[in-house]
């Protein structure tokens, strides 16, 4: 007699370990097959059969990671550089609620991920048992889906559909909008493996066409963009802002220029837009943050249309900038989210960049006149600005032994030292600002990282050390020291990184961001900025004498601390010559960033007013 194809085998055939073990394998044989490479795992018992069996799989690299957090955001960095979701790997209990942070971030910045946590049987539950706790949906609305794995089931049916629920599961964590999916898997003593009638590779993948469905291509409607292209045509003055992008999307590259040569814009690229650093249009302008600080420029020389790609700009005078802008014309281009955040968008267009761009260009009549006093205008104003800024950095650099260190000067040397090819990783708070003021584009190509989906402070060490190990060149992480600390566990996972990386800590002696911001000036309007710390500004700040040395000690990393600009250049060199991960302490002036900052943009206006710019 034929066996029943939707027959138990569990019990009567293997017994409920061998049961458990065949259906850990053939679960993590389904996510191989279905497109995943790389499973980063937390350490503990309850998962111990996936563990086991991720482990067995050769399809799959496992990566072994202490703290939960840092596994989360070194997957999330993987999946940021690769467009292909990493899996994370934990045991029950509080172990998943760990991986909250990375799972808002890859909602808020479109990157697939997936969590597979290990849970308590049933009977576990609500009792008082050990490490149990209701781990369904426990991320919210925070995942794109939970998928509950439900009991062992070894039946062909059964496996057939645990194959299916898994390349649901990664297709849905990319598709249509990217972002973590959950799955949830319980598990029964004994958790070592039973007799496995299963070889030691697991079961035979499964067809590709069935465990790994294509993404589909989305661009918008025809005649959408239709009138895109007749509106660009017939603009003079077009503003194309470049907003933080993936690191995919420098594919785009051709068209994108193509774009810039048929519209006659001027274009603003933020430093994580993809297009900052490498060959691009004459037209880009580094200097906008500077620029947009100065009234009379703004007024004098504003657009017709703007063609927003993507999120917007980190640039906080970018946003005021729209807000100034609310009756232009505003059109958005993105391939997921409502980027609008000051409501001013006037169309909003949805499909992915590479298909969209080349369809535009089928409709663009011809190249488009534009108005080459505003387009000069600018340009000789982003001359003037560079030259501020480089004057300031050079006058520094030429003092003894390089001088004192400034932010922006870290910033600019560090980039610029930073080999062609190269991945560059940002901080947050000041650091990315830091580049998108100081640093010039050019023609060296860089690929730039960052965490701008909720743009905390949380993983960035853990993130960047993820996406360094998905990148053959060598790499730079910027970060301040606040960052840093926050996330000093992530060092455990250096070892995971072969090629080199430089973590160049920015030493400014707490957050200094906040010496920027409105809140200083309204609470302490008449204290000097070198008295700020006295005051209860360093609730916001948060100074603190920790030194940076023993950190890296107790993780074994080569470590220099320097204070002047030719010790910097000198370690730099010497780090992206040592395999692996290496620390830079960088020790800057507390207060400096904000005095710089406000000099170069006093400065840049007198410049402006000077050549009748404004």
């Amino acid at each position: 007699m034929a066996a029943d194809d939707s027959s138990p085998r569990s019990s009567a055939a293997l017994g409920p370990a061998a049961d458990q073990t065949l259906w850990a394998e053939a679960l993590l044989a389904a996510f191989a097959a279905a497109g995943v490479q790389d499973v980063v795992i937390s350490p503990g018992s309850r998962s111990t059969p996936f563990v086991l069996a991720a482990s067995r799989q050769p399809g799959l690299r496992c990566h072994d990671i202490i703290d939960e957090r840092s596994a989360a955001y070194f997957a999330l960095g993987q999946a940021r550089l690769s467009d292909r979701p990493t899996l994370l790997l934990c045991t029950s209990g509080t172990a998943v609620a760990n991986y909250l942070p990375a799972v808002v971030e890859a909602a808020m910045a479109y990157v697939p991920l997936l969590v597979l946590s290990a849970d308590r049987p049933v009977e576990l539950v609500d009792c008082g048992a050990n490490q149990t706790i209701d781990q369904l949906k426990i991320f919210g609305n925070q995942t794109r889906d939970f998928i509950d794995l439900g009991s062992v089931d070894t039946s062909q049916r059964a496996l057939r559909a645990l194959r299916r629920r898994i390349a649901q599961a990664v297709f849905t964590a990319s598709y249509p909008t990217p972002g973590a999916v959950h799955l949830n898997a319980r598990a029964k003593k004994p958790l070592q493996p039973g007799e496995s009638a299963l070889p030691p590779t697991g079961p035979p993948p499964p067809a590709s066409t069935q465990a790994q469905p294509r993404l589909p291509l989305v661009q918008p409607w025809g005649e959408d963009l239709e009138a895109l292209a007749e509106r660009l045509h017939e603009r003079e003055r077009v503003l194309l802002v470049l907003g933080p992008a993936a690191v995919t999307q420098r594919q785009a590259g051709p068209e994108l220029f193509e774009l810039v040569e048929r519209s006659g814009c001027i274009v603003f690229a933020d430093p994580a837009s993809q297009w900052r650093f490498g060959p691009r249009p004459d037209t880009v302008i580094d200097t906008y943050d500077c620029l947009l600080h100065s009234a009379g420029f703004r007024r004098r020389w504003r657009p017709e249309l703007i063609l927003q790609l993507g999120r917007v700009p980190t640039s906080g005078a970018f946003e005021r900038y729209l807000e100034e802008l609310a009756d232009v014309e505003h059109w958005v281009l993105a391939a997921h989210g409502w980027n609008d955040p000051q409501s001013t968008a006037d169309h909003l267009l949805f499909g992915d960049l590479l298909p969209t761009l080349k369809a535009l260009h089928q409709r663009f009549p011809a190249a488009s006149e534009r108005d080459d006093a505003w387009v000069r205008a600018w340009q000789e104003a982003d001359h003037l600005a560079r030259q501020v800024i480089d004057a300031e950095l050079q006058e520094e650099a030429a003092l003894p032994g390089g001088g004192p260190l400034s932010e922006g000067q870290v910033a600019c040397w560090a980039v610029a030292a930073l080999p062609s090819d190269g991945l560059l990783v940002l901080g947050n708070s000041l650091p990315i600002r830091e580049v998108d003021i100081y640093c010039p584009g050019g023609l060296k190509r860089l690929s730039v990282a960052s965490q701008r989906g909720t743009s905390g402070i949380d993983g960035v060490v853990s993130g960047a050390l993820g996406a360094a190990s998905m990148h053959a060149a060598p790499a730079l992480l910027l970060v301040g020291d606040i960052s840093f600390l926050h996330d000093l566990s992530g060092l455990a996972a250096a070892h995971l990184v072969t090629t080199p990386l430089v973590v160049l800590v920015v030493q400014n002696q707490g957050g200094r961001i906040f010496e920027q911001l409105p809140v200083r000036g309204h609470l302490w309007p008449d204290v000097g900025v070198d008295g700020v710390d006295a005051s209860a500004m360093r609730h916001w700040s948060t100074p603190h004498a920790l030194r940076l040395a023993p950190a890296a000690a107790l993780f074994g990393l080569p470590f220099r601390r320097v204070e002047a600009l030719h010790a910097l250049t000198d370690a730099l060199a010497a780090a992206w010559q040592h395999s692996g991960v290496s620390i830079v302490e960088a020790v800057v002036p507390p207060h400096g960033a904000a005095e710089q900052t406000q000099r170069l943009r006093e400065q840049v206006q007198r410049h402006l007013e000077e050549a009748d710019l404004t």
